[in-house]
């Protein structure tokens, strides 16, 4: 058997935690400015796909994001705030005769920037 030097087990142990931290970095978000580009650019799409679903239907849309999957109004089944819990939905509402449509994060109590502007929808 080969002699290991307490080196070599030292040098493969920091090369796999370093690897795992790389990789863990880039999949869990942990800059919020960046959490919140994302949570308003799913609400922008969601907020299209209401629009799209109510014109297209002529009747309001009171339901989430899997409906609007299943529907064809949106091409992936998921839609979550970075910054929020893997349980919690956006709210999705749409009036067709006022032509309101409400976007809701789920931590938009907690995180005030998480609300969507009318100026960037349009």
């Amino acid at each position: 058997m080969k002699n290991i030097s307490i080196y070599k087990i030292i040098s493969v142990l920091a090369a796999v935690t370093l690897t795992f931290v790389l990789v863990l970095g880039q999949k869990y978000s942990t800059d919020p400015k960046q959490d919140t580009k994302q949570c308003l650019k799913n609400m922008k799409e969601l907020y299209k796909a209401v629009e799209r679903y109510m014109d297209e239907r002529g009747e309001n849309f009171n339901g989430d994001v899997s409906d609007l999957y299943r529907t064809g109004y949106l091409k992936k089944a998921t839609y979550l705030c970075p910054a929020a819990n893997p349980g919690d939905k956006y709210f999705i509402k749409g009036v067709y005769q006022t032509r309101e449509i409400q976007v809701l994060c789920p931590m938009a109590d907690k995180l005030p920037d998480h609300v969507l502007p009318e100026s960037t929808i349009k």
